[in-house]
């Protein structure tokens, strides 16, 4: 009889970590799939496909960039996005999911020289939003000795002070820039622009080496078969409708 009880409470217990929701976390500003209503983006597309495919039960929890990491780190989430090379202790990751390419752009009359990293210190500079997290230790030193640096989630409000002159330098991805040069009616062609950066691959992460594992799978089928380009364009139509709608007042904290 007790041996029975014991294996009715181990099934219980398994149903109910089996039945407990991943808390999944994602970036509150994505600087390229980033849109302003709360319908989804690329990133949050590809954990729905993902966790529905393996039939995992889910709900998404979105933080700042630079705490993603934190919070899977400490066990305060089951599954994130944007993890990059190395991984951290305890942290399982999958092949990169996107590439992010970021380049300095500046108006087509700035004479300034720009070979390295090294050389945004000397001037004034907006970039997307926790680009210190993303584009690593050494640009988050060099940025500490501009004259002037901010970071802003608001990508069209970022490009409007580069076009009036309010800043040397915007770094910025460069589909997110063409995206917002066209809301505005604007072209590459009025910017001069210089690639400093490598490429940033974007991971999921999770401290389930298992769970990393079949994710890790699915994305590679993925990219082979061309689902996840698919998912990108859907992203892509959804920023696309997003800046056709009247957006809603939002209260800015930069």
């Amino acid at each position: 009889m007790r041996q029975w009880m014991w294996l009715l409470a181990m099934f219980f217990c398994t149903m109910t970590e089996a039945a407990t929701p991943l808390r999944v976390g994602l970036t509150v500003s994505d600087q390229v799939y980033k849109n302003q209503t709360a319908q989804a983006g690329y990133e949050e597309l590809l954990i729905n496909e993902l966790l529905q495919t393996l039939q995992l039960p889910y709900h998404i929890i979105r933080v700042p960039h630079a705490r993603l990491s934190q919070m899977l780190a400490a066990g305060e989430l089951d599954l994130a996005a944007r993890q990059q090379q190395p991984g951290l202790a305890g942290v399982y990751l999958t092949s990169p999911y996107t590439l992010v390419r970021n380049k300095a752009f500046a108006l087509a009359d700035f004479r300034g020289q720009l070979q390295s990293t090294a050389d945004l210190a000397n001037y004034r500079l907006i970039a997307f939003h926790d680009a210190t997290a993303v584009l690593g230790p050494i640009y988050a030193e060099v940025t500490a000795h501009s004259p002037e640096y901010r970071e802003l989630t608001d990508h069209t409000q970022a490009v409007l002070m580069l076009l009036k002159g309010r800043t040397q330098l915007l770094v910025m991805n460069e589909k997110t820039l063409e995206h917002v040069l066209t809301g505005l009616g604007r072209t590459r062609s009025d910017l001069r622009e210089f690639d400093l950066f490598a490429g940033t691959e974007f991971r999921l992460g999770s401290r389930d080496a298992a769970l990393a594992h079949e994710l890790d799978q699915l994305l590679t089928l993925w990219q082979k078969n061309g689902r996840l380009q698919l998912l990108r364009q859907r992203g892509q139509e959804l920023r696309h409708a997003n800046r056709r709608q009247p957006q809603p007042a939002t209260e800015r904290n930069e």
